[in-house]
């Protein structure tokens, strides 16, 4: 966080997901508040505000970190509280904890619960507790807190483990004081290994030896028309999140509608299907699965709709409110969850859904229906009719002309045929967004998703290369690419 931006959340004053504090003399109080968050939606609480809303700082030491870490390990069930600390002066700093909607509530403080009301934070009533406590254990799952004896730390990506807490730092959604070059205490700290033995749920999301675990498969098929009767392309991949939601974005790179539209100034490619509405989609399924069912995540594209599917069911309180689980705050797999949470794949805090129906609005198509039958949930978006769709390439191609014609930026597809010189931006922001979301793609990878020859890709992989300092560590199979500035 900047000190523009704390001053701003400072300006706006207390409220349902903020609290001030004047130092850290009244951290358990914080903590209480904190407490109260975790079995909420989130908030956030800062260290040297005055009770008449002034921005101070206070003096910072080692022992006023040891203090605060020490109040933290009296919330159970234990988690990571991110700690940020903002220079206010040459000498003072803020300090900002962070937290989101706890997956695996109810939490405790000094062994009672907390709840936020508006913006007063007060116990908990026993029959809420008594509630949260049966929600807890009757729809989350314990496969992520098992192991398998034939699996050791030599099946887990280090790198992805060190890259996710780097990103989670980053992000202000880890302590800064984490040492993200020891892989081993990372994923103690995410609750993934139990004395040296990785447990599934860091297989699921780290693992890079997934043979013992066949149900980290992802099922893509393109089918002709609008059922299963005739595919055109059908492909069986297994790996890890991060690797199965890179392999889906590509999938659908390759067989949905891409064009040129408008926006402002400049034409974007864009597909039919938002793609952040999809990646939103894709990842819910991997993250809340019923691991402990042999059945896969399936990505089918027909004529008229995309469906994505994966093992499991509503939580009673998501289907309440007609929502997918896990985009509630109470997610079937809590560390995962937590784990791609850091790694900022998804958001805790119930905003999932509203992200994939704001992204539909935007591309002006209807939300996709999300539904659950016969032990699968169906995420189902409706692609646009032929008609809808050259409607939208024709608008997208005369906005493009008349931009031409004053002198403004040409599209992708015109880049690309004068040697992908006039507009490079779009396009290696579209690689450098995908070589975040996936640091182990390749450039064949790179080269089906944009549709680019490969020396194409090589062109604005030097771009990004002399802008952002991008570097590939390892060789091609088992590499990774880092932007170093």
């Amino acid at each position: 966080m900047t000190l523009e931006e704390l001053r701003k959340l400072v300006a706006d004053g207390e409220g349902d997901h903020v609290e001030f504090k004047e130092s850290t003399g009244q951290r358990i109080e914080a903590c209480r508040t904190l407490c109260a968050f975790l079995n909420g939606d989130g908030g956030t609480v800062v260290f040297g505000v005055t009770k008449k809303g002034r921005l101070t700082g206070q003096l910072v030491s080692d022992e006023t970190k040891r203090n605060l870490a020490s109040a933290f390990c009296d919330i159970e069930p234990g988690l990571e509280i991110p700690v940020e600390y903002v220079p206010v002066d040459d000498t003072h700093q803020a300090i900002v904890c962070r937290v989101g909607g706890g997956p695996r509530k109810p939490y405790v403080y000094d062994g009672r619960p907390y709840r936020r009301l508006k913006s007063a934070t007060m116990k908990m009533p026993q029959d809420q507790y008594v509630a949260m406590i049966a929600a807890r254990g009757g729809y989350q799952s314990k496969w992520e807190l098992e192991w398998n004896e034939n699996v050791t730390l030599e099946d887990i990506d280090f790198d992805e483990v060190k890259r996710t807490a780097h990103i989670a730092v980053s992000e202000g959604r880890l302590s800064q004081d984490v040492d993200i070059n020891d892989p081993r205490d990372l994923l103690r700290r995410f609750g993934l290994l139990k004395g040296e033995q990785p447990l599934n749920g860091a297989m699921a999301v780290f693992g890079k030896n997934l043979t013992f675990y066949p149900h980290c498969i992802l099922k893509m098929a393109w089918f002709k028309g609008k059922d299963k009767t005739t595919f055109l392309d059908n492909r069986l991949v297994s790996g890890n999140i991060i690797e199965l939601q890179s392999e889906a974005m590509a999938f659908c790179f390759k067989h949905l509608n891409l064009s040129g539209v408008v926006k402002g100034l400049y034409r974007e490619e864009e597909l039919e299907v938002p793609v952040e509405a999809l990646r939103e989609a894709i990842i819910n399924a991997l993250a809340h699965r019923l691991y402990s069912s042999n059945g896969g995540v399936s990505l089918a594209i027909f004529e008229d709709r995309v469906e994505i599917s994966n093992p499991g069911n509503f939580s009673l309180d998501a289907a309440s409110q007609r929502v997918e689980p896990g985009m509630a705050s109470n997610p079937r797999n809590p560390l995962i969850a937590r784990v791609l949470y850091l790694r900022k794949a998804i958001e805790m805090r119930g905003r999932g859904i509203g992200l994939i129906i704001n992204a539909c609005e935007k591309a002006h198509l209807a939300p996709p229906r999300i539904y659950e039958d016969r032990g699968f949930v169906y995420t189902v978006f409706t692609r646009p009719t032929k008609q809808e769709w050259n409607a939208k390439v024709q608008g997208g191609n005369k906005a493009a002309t008349e931009n031409e014609r004053t002198g403004l930026k040409t599209s992708l597809k015109t880049s690309l045929k004068t040697g992908l010189k006039d507009n490079p931006e779009t396009v290696a922001e579209t690689l450098r967004q995908m070589i975040k979301d996936n640091p182990a793609i390749t450039i064949p990878m790179m080269s089906e998703a944009t549709r680019l020859s490969r020396n194409g890709v090589l062109y604005h992989l030097q771009a990004l290369k002399e802008k952002f300092g991008l570097t590939r560590v390892g060789g091609r199979k088992n590499g990774h690419w880092e932007f170093l500035k």
